[in-house]
């Protein structure tokens, strides 16, 4: 009798999934998992999908069941998901109901808001290059600002807020360019590499997405990986050889001063610097006895930010002039 309550309750269930109206979404975790189901209930793992990745899901239909997490089963909640014309499930924190057009990228690290409302600030920031789903836009005190809903791939939850407008890359073609350049750092020949990156740039993007490929097309042209430059996160001081209490060191977007400038720090500010160039370079410094050539390394620099979302200064690249403190 149970077996057949159960098989009744599977085709039921069958049948409404067929005649459920499957809505558009999209994977907003780094590598979001697709699952499938086991004879015994539990999910399977099937696949991972990248963040923007379009699926259909019926978000009427939520279930909960068990899944396999760090070697032991934890209780979740998911929906049934279509993709490539193949049924799954996807959890439900790990999508969004929105359209492909809705999915932008973030060009800067930006402070999370409650509401459309600098005064309304919280402690989380929503990183650079993050894919976000956007949402309405306000305009508050001659600011702009729009909701948007993303993953935290840290602390493994999904969020909403407000973010101000100018952090985002509000242009059609933003994240498929950005998309382009991943592919022209995979690339192995550097003609393919010129190419992609040709193409990226013939694209409908932003400003804000066209300096971020100009600092990308430097590190893939020049074979420079910020990510394999020495780290530790230590505190220093700008020094000044000049002794100047007015003296100010520009912030570059890329260690060289062929980059653009991004902004500045002070003498005797202190900094956070969690990299350094590996290898010095010969820059022409300004001293109060005149311009020299000098061989120092390139400190990148942690962006300084007050709790209002008022960057004091950006992160980027300082040239030698930095000591321990």
């Amino acid at each position: 009798m149970k077996k057949t309550v159960m098989l009744f309750a599977v085709a039921v269930y069958a049948l409404f999934a067929a005649g459920a109206e499957m809505k558009n979404a999209l994977m907003i975790q780094k590598e979001g998992a697709l699952w499938t189901k086991t004879e015994n209930g539990e999910m399977k793992w099937a696949k991972n999908i990248a963040a923007g990745t379009a699926i259909q899901l019926d978000d009427s239909a939520a279930l909960k069941a068990q899944r396999q997490s760090g070697g032991k089963l934890v209780d979740s909640e998911f929906y049934p998901a279509l993709y490539e014309g193949k049924d799954y499930f996807v959890m439900t924190d790990r999508v969004a109901v929105a359209g492909e057009k809705q999915v932008k990228v973030m060009v800067q690290n930006a402070v999370l808001y409650g509401s459309a409302s600098v005064l309304d600030y919280s402690s989380t920031i929503v990183p650079f290059k993050k894919l976000v789903v956007v949402g309405e836009t306000r305009q508050m005190a001659g600011m702009d600002f729009v909701s948007v809903l993303w993953f935290d791939d840290v602390n493994y939850v999904k969020r909403n807020g407000w973010v101000r407008a100018e952090k985002v890359g509000l242009a059609v073609d933003d994240l498929a360019a950005l998309q382009l350049v991943d592919k022209a750092k995979a690339a192995k020949d550097d003609k393919v590499k010129n190419a992609v990156i040709a193409d990226a740039y013939t694209l409908e993007i932003s400003d804000e997405v066209r300096h971020l490929i100009s600092v990308e097309e430097y590190n893939i042209l020049q074979g420079f990986n910020p990510d394999n430059v020495s780290t530790g996160k230590v505190q220093l001081r700008i020094d000044s050889p000049m002794e100047e209490s007015g003296y100010y060191v520009h912030i570059y977007d890329i260690p060289s001063t062929k980059g653009r400038v991004v902004g500045r720090v002070f003498y005797a500010d202190k900094v956070r610097s969690d990299k350094e160039t590996a290898d010095s370079t010969t820059e022409r410094v300004q001293y109060a006895t005149g311009i020299e050539e000098v061989k120092y390394s390139w400190f990148h620099i942690l962006a300084n930010i007050a709790e209002d979302g008022t960057v004091i200064w950006p992160s980027g690249w300082v040239y030698g002039v930095c000591n321990p403190r």
